[in-house]
């Protein structure tokens, strides 16, 4: 074409010819067979010479310019400066990619790095999967270096334990089988899941297999398609509000409060300790079973609601405020009776004085007492 070399078949012993298309300059490995390079490459492009370049036995380089494909059957699509040189590596385009580990993928983007075994990034910019079965679906400066790990993108994030998923956001690190999603959520033990909010501050795991949210803008949980039953827990808040809606709840009917302050009071209250955690652990209450025993509410015999033992004290509060005015009032009664008695004592006290007063004036008297009985 214009008088320079455009199609070439470099045939070869092994009966496995080179197929060499595009810029002169393009070129195969003289020890090379059944290599490709189906066009591209420039001889002065912007002052330049680039070329593309099969260096490895049934390598591929669709087009682009600047491109090697170095492995045993790599390949690269096209684009600028993309190096697949692991065994069956693959770099689809983009620019300054590099597939270098067996099997390894990069889609495109630029500057991404596919170096572990059947690793993959598929694109956007300054990406690595470094090892083996590691896979960054795009972002920017993600890095998945744990076996097996996974970045799905964002920005910044690192996938560097065995199993570790981050599946975006910004600034988020995960280890062994942890999860880390949002900004700056530090999975930092083994099997943790941490949840960041958009705030921008590091928040950590602080033990393995644990799960650390932060959601500064509240929590919301619905247990039924409609959204109306479930508990939510508050911006700031320190404790879960359920939904206790009146509209939400049906067939009301009443309680005797004396009669739950009774089973409440006959009610096994004991201290124990979960079989699951450390002997020196130690809680109070009674069991689910003798509860529902009791009081006939809840789901199950080996769970206890909070909303139930909540109703059932207030309940027994009830009850007990009844007895304590109960009590009251029979004290009150008592007190007026005694207050009745003390008061028809005094009158008589007081009539009792007038009459000793009376005769000690009469004895007093210098007269003597006057002619008749003795008062």
């Amino acid at each position: 074409v214009n008088n320079q070399r455009a199609l070439r078949l470099e045939p070869n012993t092994n009966n496995a010819p080179n197929v060499i298309g595009g810029y002169a300059g393009n070129f195969v490995s003289n020890t090379v067979i059944g290599a490709t390079i189906a066009g591209g490459g420039a001889g002065n492009y912007f002052g330049g010479a680039f070329t593309n370049r099969v260096l490895g036995d049934f390598g591929t380089v669709g087009g682009g310019a600047n491109n090697t494909a170095s492995g045993s059957y790599p390949t690269v699509g096209g684009g600028w400066a993309n190096t697949a040189s692991g065994g069956a590596a693959t770099v689809g385009g983009g620019w300054a990619n590099t597939a270098s580990g067996i099997g390894a993928t990069v889609g495109g983007g630029e500057y991404n790095t596919a170096s572990g075994y059947r690793a993959t990034v598929g694109g956007g910019w300054d990406n690595t999967a470094s090892n083996s079965y590691a896979t960054v679906g795009g972002g920017w400066g993600n890095t998945a270096s744990g076996f097996d790990a996974t970045v799905g993108g964002g920005e910044q994030n690192t996938a560097s334990g065995e199993y570790a998923t981050v599946p975006g956001g910004r600034l988020n690190t995960a280890t062994n089988y942890a999860f880390a999603a949002g900004r700056r959520a530090k999975a930092n033990h083994t099997g943790a899941f941490v949840w960041a909010d958009s705030t921008d501050a590091d928040i950590a795991s602080t033990n393995a297999n644990s799960m650390t949210f932060r959601v500064s803008g509240g929590v919301r949980i619905f247990s039924n398609s409609g959204a109306t039953a479930g508990v939510f827990l508050a911006p700031g808040a320190g404790s879960w509000t359920g939904i206790s809606d009146r509209n939400a709840k049906d067939d009301f009917q009443p309680v005797n409060p004396t009669e739950v302050l009774e089973k409440v009071a006959n009610l096994p209250v004991t201290t124990w300790r979960y079989k699951t955690q450390d002997p020196s652990i130690r809680h109070i209450g009674p069991t689910a079973q003798d509860f529902k025993a009791a009081f006939g509410v809840g789901e199950s015999d080996t769970g206890i609601a909070t909303v139930d033992a909540d109703g059932v004290a207030l309940a027994a509060i009830q009850g007990l405020n009844r007895k304590l005015e109960a009590r009251s009032q029979e004290a009150e009664g008592r007190i007026r009776q005694l207050e009745a008695a003390l008061k028809q004592r005094d009158a008589e006290n007081a009539a009792l004085r007038a009459r000793l007063e009376r005769i000690e004036a009469l004895l007093a008297s210098p007269a003597g007492p006057a002619d008749g009985p003795t008062p």
